[in-house]
Parts: C-alpha cells; structure tokens; sequence
C-alpha cells in the first residue's frame, strides 16, 4: 500500500511459495492451540489452498479449514492428529513493553524440507501498531517469507501474539520520483484479537503468567513442542 503526501504505510510479508512433485505449495507457520488437535495460522498461509497438511511436532497430517477472520488474518484449523503439547497464552499480569524479548519459532525458507523449525530472537518496538492499531504488535526486524503463522513467545514461552507481516514504513509524495523508506519492522497480530478469536470459535485455550526467564534456548525447545509447518496445495 503506497500513501501520498508524505504519510506513512506498511507492506505486508506473504508466505513461502514451493515447488514439489510439479505442483505449487504455500508454505508457513502455524501451532497447536488444545492437544485434540486445533491449530491457529494466518488466513493468507491457506486463503487460495485446497488440500492443507502439517507437519513437524506432529508426523505429516492432513488438516480442514474450521474458521477464518479475513479482517484480523486469522485461521482456525484441525488436524487429524493429535498434539504434543500446546501453547499458553500470556494472562498479561505482566504487560508487554517496548524493549521486551521475544522469540519466533516457525519455518521461514526452506526448512519445511528439513521439518526443523528455525527460531530468531527480537525485542518489541511497541505494543500498538504504525498507526496505533490496537490489533498490531511491532518488533524487530527477525522474520522471512515462511514464518505467517507462526507464535510470537514472550521470554517464559508464553504466546503474545501471531506472526503475521513484515512492515515498510514509506513516505512518498507527488513530487519525489521514488518512495522513501522510513523504518522496518515486523508486525503480530495482538494477544487480544487472538483471545477474541478462539472464544468466538468456542476454542477453550490455556493461559498462564509471564514472568520467570527463560533462555530462547529454552523456549525454542518447548515451542518445538507445538509449532508446525503449515503446507497447503494451491488452487491452480
């Protein structure tokens, strides 16, 4: 999105287009919010898919679309196997701030191939987003095409948001013969569009405080525990 008269705007990060087997994939980033099997993902990762799959902490299991919010870019799948473990959302008894680490597991470029998660370590920049939208978090600069979907962990493991774009702040106006960028950075979905979400598809999701330190070795290794690879064949 482009906005003239020196305002600003931000672009949003797609998923992981593959080749396999001659067909066209998307691939991204998703994780398992109850143990039976309920998995949370952006709605771009499956929005133009037929077949979607997942795999990594699960063995490779076909999944259905249950629910999606095209406005906040959520989805709601359910996989047909059962999960490792799941994810805790933070009670926010401790709230985020700007400074605050955080951590993304996901599967950015090609380690869907690998079934490893990669996992990069950043800090938020603030709790709102550009513009002051409450549905936004921004962070650091840590995200590649792969990882939409994917868990935004605070420093206990504890999910604060949804991986969703990587942002250009731009300023361009009708004389200038290029745009300018301003800044960069990567957005989330915020914690309470996510609650908001799950409650409205009747998703009986687990909370738990923030506030002991974990290492992101730590919390990669827990996260591994729930995160998966999202693949879906493209409606051609």
């Amino acid at each position: 999105m482009k906005m003239r008269g020196g305002c600003l705007a931000f672009v949003a990060m797609w998923t992981m287009p593959v080749q396999a087997a001659m067909l066209t994939y998307s691939s991204g980033t998703g994780f398992f919010v109850t143990r039976d099997g309920y998995v949370v993902t952006n709605n771009h990762v499956i929005d133009t898919c037929t077949d979607i799959s997942v795999s990594g902490s699960v063995p490779l299991s076909s999944a259905k679309l249950v629910a999606r919010d095209t406005h906040f870019d959520l989805a709601l799948l359910k996989a047909d196997a059962l999960a490792m473990d799941q994810v805790r959302l933070s009670s926010i008894k401790q709230p985020l701030r700007a400074g605050d680490p955080v951590v993304v597991v996901g599967y950015p470029g090609q380690s869907w191939e690998t079934g490893q998660p990669k996992t990069r370590e950043a800090r938020i920049l603030n709790t709102k987003g550009p513009h002051g939208e409450e549905k936004w978090l921004e962070f650091t600069d840590a995200l590649a095409q792969g990882n939409s979907g994917g868990p935004l962990l605070d420093s206990t493991g504890n999910v604060v948001g949804v991986v969703a774009a990587k942002g250009r702040l731009i300023s361009y106006n009708d004389t200038a013969t290029q745009e300018e960028t301003v800044d960069t950075f990567d957005l989330a979905i915020s914690l309470p569009v996510l609650r908001h979400f799950l409650a409205g598809n009747n998703i009986a999701y687990q909370e738990a405080d923030s506030g002991i330190y974990q290492s992101p070795d730590r919390v990669s290794d827990d996260a591994r525990r729930y995160v998966v690879n999202v693949r879906c064949k493209l409606k051609q």
